[in-house]
């Protein structure tokens, strides 16, 4: 057996983080006892695989908070000169992390009385010292609203917690002053977190900037998301107490449609057995009922998707003014997957022979013999995205037996990035030969419209401006046909097929506002729902033969 010495073996414990925090430190459990620290699923993720620079989304109660803290706290003693900051929602919250540091202290100094001393015990501020070694480190615990820390003092470890809820007019504050005191240095962290509130906050905003990011490389943030359900302690078993009358059996009856998607998420995803997903199922009944019984406004659904989150989607989800039902964009959110075939497109362009490539996300391949619309919704050049839909589309009819068969609403594939006009114009002319040389129904914007005139088959609408009768290409956005492009989305927002989860996640920013002209207020991004809501309301046009088949739409003076 290989002996090491006391030196070799406080290395290797000081060397691995989460047998320092599952050995050295204890936690109070849910059932208010001390326990060791040992990291629940959540936790252990949260501790691999973060970076320098991360934000989370997660559901409430798993101990994200105590993580980061013990995180903070042993760099805290080991390396001396680290200055740690985190900064809570309110003032209880701040108060109670500073109580909560001095025990883990407490704990560890009785294994290890070598460590720094605890010097100073503030209201917030715990300071570590060791003179014979001028060790010195320092751990500030604030509420969002009492933060003040001096200018020129550097920070090395940054936790924001629970910012969805901060005060308004604090974040900017906060933000601004905190994180520029961190500097670009290997071992320095910065952590965002919390538990969803709703679209309108600067959480929000930043956790889908880091997500979409990812893809663009705009963000210097790392996005993490946990679904509740990977928690153990979420579960409730037949033999529970608190079970809901009737759900104390096995296995559990009356599964609603979320529910079955839900049960084979999890025992096809995550690998739950068919008895343990049922007890999470259970839980689950159990806490929206619960939820429930506070208000009786339908709210309180969209309270348990906000603590307990299934999807970075439908978490973030306000009812309130929307202007598409939030319980089909729910469903259709949770339908919805990574596309299952990426082609690269490349198109060159006939004058000047320069090329232009791209990435073309595919659901649903071209099939021989349908007709597909190719929809663009033109950006602003290299500033803002263009997307590019393809969609293929049957009306519904009545059988011969009176059956009512739905019709085939079908998005295939989506293009989209930040191209010039000329570059979203060569490449959705490849795509729209590749579709079975698809319909093209642009946006009427001029510099993309110019590009496009050389493709044979494009949509074209009356233009009444004028007075005169004159063909007019791609689908006009204006103050009078917005509305009702939302009103055809809305109308048939059940029989859309789109597993593209940008566009469900754009129908979300749509609001119905009284007080503008249009009724309509767009609060974020909206080029992935415009591009399928122009393929929706230029359906008509989609070819059972080549050539011009039909015209549709309003100009500016329509309404």
């Amino acid at each position: 057996m290989q002996v090491v010495s006391q030196d070799e073996a406080m290395q290797a414990l000081f060397s691995n983080r989460r047998l320092m925090m599952e050995s050295l430190l204890q936690i109070e459990n849910k059932e208010r006892q001390l326990v060791p620290f040992l990291l629940n699923p959540i936790q252990l993720d949260m501790l691999e695989n973060s970076g320098y620079r991360d934000v989370y989304t997660k559901p409430a109660q798993v101990g994200a908070t105590s993580l980061h803290l013990a995180d903070f706290y042993l760099d805290n003693i080991s390396i001396s000169g680290t200055v740690s900051v985190i900064i809570s929602y309110d003032e209880t919250s701040a108060k109670r992390l500073i109580l909560k540091a001095k025990r883990y202290h407490q704990f560890l100094s009785r294994k290890l009385p070598s460590v720094p001393k605890l010097e100073h015990k503030g209201a917030e501020e715990l300071t570590w010292e060791d003179k014979d070694t001028n060790f010195y480190s320092v751990m500030y615990i604030f509420s969002s609203r009492s933060y003040t820390i001096g200018r020129g003092e550097a920070i090395h470890n940054l936790l924001l917690d629970e910012y969805a809820f901060w005060f308004l007019g604090t974040h900017e504050l906060v933000f601004s002053s905190a994180v520029q005191r961190v500097p670009t240095k290997l071992g320095t962290k910065v952590r965002i977190q919390s538990t969803a509130n709703g679209e309108d906050n600067p959480f929000c905003e930043m956790y889908r900037a880091a997500k979409e990011g990812t893809a663009v490389a705009q963000s210097v943030y790392k996005h993490h998301f946990y679904p509740w359900y990977l928690h153990p302690e979420y579960v409730m078993y037949a033999a529970d107490p608190f079970c809901l009358d009737g759900d104390a059996v096995e296995p559990l009856p009356n599964l609603k449609s979320d529910e079955v998607l839900l049960m084979k998420v999890l025992m096809h995803s995550y690998g739950f057995s068919d008895f343990e997903a049922m007890a999470k199922l259970r839980w689950r009944r159990y806490k929206k009922a619960e939820m429930a019984s506070l208000r009786r406004s339908g709210d309180t659904v969209l309270l348990f998707e906000q603590e307990f989150p299934e999807d970075d989607e439908s978490c973030f989800l306000v009812a309130g003014d929307q202007a598409y039902n939030s319980d089909i964009i729910t469903d259709k959110v949770r339908q919805c997957i990574p596309a299952p075939k990426q082609l690269n497109i490349t198109a060159t362009d006939s004058m000047t022979k320069g090329t232009v490539s791209a990435t073309l996300d595919v659901w649903h391949d071209v099939e021989e013999g349908l007709s597909y619309i190719a929809s663009i919704d033109p950006g602003k050049g290299k500033t803002s995205e263009s997307v590019g839909h393809i969609w293929h589309f049957e009306d519904g009819y009545t059988d011969k037996d009176g059956k009512e068969i739905p019709p085939v609403m079908q998005h295939c594939a989506t293009l989209a990035g930040f191209y010039d006009e000329w570059e979203m114009a060569l490449l959705m002319k490849e795509v729209a030969h590749m579709f079975n040389g698809a319909v093209i129904a642009p946006e009427d914007n001029l510099d993309i419209v110019s590009h496009l005139r050389d493709y044979p088959d494009l949509y074209y609408r009356e233009d009444v401006r004028t007075g005169k009768l004159v063909k007019a290409i791609g689908w006009q956005t204006n103050l009078s046909t917005k509305p009702y492009m939302i009103t055809e989305v809305s109308r048939h927002l059940e029989h859309i097929d789109c597993q593209d989860i940008r566009f469900w996640s754009q129908c979300k920013n749509i609001r119905r506002n009284a007080m503008i002209k249009s009724g309509v207020l767009v609060v974020g991004a909206d080029d992935h729902h415009d591009a399928g809501a122009i393929a929706i309301v230029c359906r008509s046009a989609q070819p059972v033969q080549r050539g011009y088949v039909g015209s549709a739409g309003w100009g500016e003076d329509w309404g």
